[in-house]
C-alpha cells in the first residue's frame, strides 16, 4: 500500500502507528536558518539575538510567544545605510519600528510605486501580497523592525511555500497604489475606530476614553491596509490599572512607554507576573486572564497587534472574548490582593494610587 502522506510510520499493516508530522509553518521556520526564540515574553526587543536571514538578506529572528499557531513575530535588523531583499507573501503583516528611520518601497503590478516613511514607533502594514523592501536611511546605526504576521495560519492552511511566497495575484480591492495611501492621515469612522494606513508615531497618536476597561483608560482601534488582522492602541493613567479580561491567542502586546507589570493566569491557577517597560513584548496565552498595572510616574501605553478580525473585516477564529460579561472581571469582583499588592508597589515607587479601592462584592 502506498503511503500517500509525508508522515513517518512504523510497524506492519496491522500495527502501523501514525506519527504526526510537525505543522508546516514550524517546519518552514526550522528551515530558514535563523534563531527561533520560544519565550513567554521579551524584556527588550533591542536585545533579541539575530542571525543572517537569506530570504531578506539581513539579520533576523523568529519570536514565538505563547500559543503561536495563528500569529507570530519576526524581528529584522537593517544595517546602516542598508536594505532588505524585496519580498512578497500571502500572509498579512504589521510592521512596527522598534528603532531607526527609513522607508519601505511598496510595489504592485499595474500601480505606481510608493514609499512609506518610518521612524521609531511607526506602524504600518504592507497591503497583502505587495512587493516591499525596507531601506535604512541612517548611515550610522542599524534599524530594527518587528513584524507580527498571520503566517502560521496562512502557511498551515495551504502548506505550499511557492503559493505563499511566489504568487502573482493582485489584491486590487485592498490597494491601488494611491499616492495618499500612506500619508498618515486618519479617517474617524465611529466609536473608537479610525481608518489609517500609517501611524508615524504610535506614542503620540491621540486616543479616546474607554471607561469600560478601567479607570483612566483610553484606546483606539485601527483599520489599516485592508488587513483582516486587527490592532489597537491603549493607554492608562498614572496610579491606575486595567480590569482583567481574556480572549483568544496571538495578541502581541508592545510597550510603547511607561513601566509596570501584567498578571496572566489560567482560570483557577496562580498568576504569572511579567514586568515591562519600553520595547517589552508579550502575548497572553489562549483564554488566560490578564491584567495590566501602571507603576511609573507617567501614563503607560501599549500597542496590541492581533489575529483578527479588524473593525471593517470581521473574522472569528475560536474563542474571542475581550468584552464585558464573564470574560472581564470587574474591580468589585477581583481578589482584594490585586489592589493591595498594587498599592504597595506604588508606595515603593513614590507614586499615589489614583483610583478608589474596590467595593468588593460578597460571595
Amino acid at each position: 500500500m502506498t503511503d500517500n502522506f509525508n508522515a513517518r510510520s512504523s510497524g506492519d499493516a496491522a500495527t502501523k502507528e501514525f506519527v504526526k508530522p510537525p505543522a508546516f509553518y514550524d517546519a518552514w521556520q526550522e528551515g530558514e536558518g535563523i534563531p527561533i526564540h520560544k519565550v513567554f515574553h521579551v524584556e527588550n526587543m533591542m536585545d533579541v539575538e539575530l542571525g543572517h536571514w537569506k530570504r531578506m538578506g539581513v539579520p533576523a529572528a523568529f519570536v514565538n510567544l505563547a500559543d503561536p499557531f495563528l500569529t507570530t513575530a519576526m524581528i529584522v535588523e537593517i544595517p546602516p545605510g542598508g536594505k532588505t531583499e524585496p519580498i512578497t507573501h500571502m500572509f498579512e503583516t504589521w510592521i512596527f519600528v522598534v528603532d531607526g528611520h527609513g522607508e519601505t518601497i511598496i510595489e504592485q503590478e499595474g500601480t505606481p510605486t510608493n514609499a512609506v516613511p518610518w521612524q521609531k514607533r511607526s506602524l504600518f502594514g504592507p497591503p497583502l501580497n505587495t512587493r516591499y523592501q525596507h531601506v535604512n536611511l541612517d548611515s550610522d546605526k542599524p534599524a530594527r523592525l518587528l513584524m507580527v504576521t498571520n503566517a502560521p495560519l496562512t502557511m498551515n492552511l495551504y502548506h505550499n511555500e511557492k503559493f505563499v511566497f511566489d504568487n502573482d495575484f493582485v489584491f486590487d480591492d485592498r490597494y491601488e497604489g494611491e499616492n495618499s495611501f500612506f500619508n498618515g492621515e486618519h479617517e474617524y469612522i465611529g466609536g473608537r475606530v479610525t481608518r489609517v494606513n500609517l501611524i508615524p508615531d504610535t506614542l503620540e497618536f491621540q486616543l479616546l476614553q474607554w471607561k469600560m476597561r478601567g479607570h483612566g483608560a483610553k484606546s483606539f482601534h485601527m483599520s489599516m491596509s485592508g488587513h483582516t488582522m486587527a490592532c489597537h492602541l491603549s493607554e492608562f493613567a498614572v496610579g491606575t490599572y486595567k480590569k482583567s479580561h481574556r480572549h483568544g491567542p496571538g495578541a502581541h502586546v508592545i510597550i510603547l512607554g511607561g513601566e509596570g507589570y501584567s498578571l496572566l493566569w489560567k482560570e483557577g491557577e496562580e498568576p504569572t507576573r511579567v514586568d515591562w517597560s519600553e520595547n517589552s513584548l508579550f502575548a497572553p496565552p489562549e483564554w488566560w486572564f490578564h491584567q495590566h498595572f501602571n507603576t511609573g510616574p507617567n501614563p503607560a501605553r501599549y500597542l496590541a497587534l492581533r489575529r483578527g478580525g479588524s473593525p471593517e473585516h470581521p473574522l472569528k477564529i475560536g474563542m474571542t472574548g475581550g468584552g464585558d460579561g464573564p470574560d472581564q472581571i470587574e474591580y468589585d469582583d477581583e481578589d482584594p490582593k490585586i489592589f493591595n499588592d498594587y498599592e504597595a508597589e506604588l508606595k515603593g515607587n513614590g507614586v499615589e494610587v489614583q483610583q478608589p479601592r474596590p467595593e468588593y462584592n460578597k460571595p
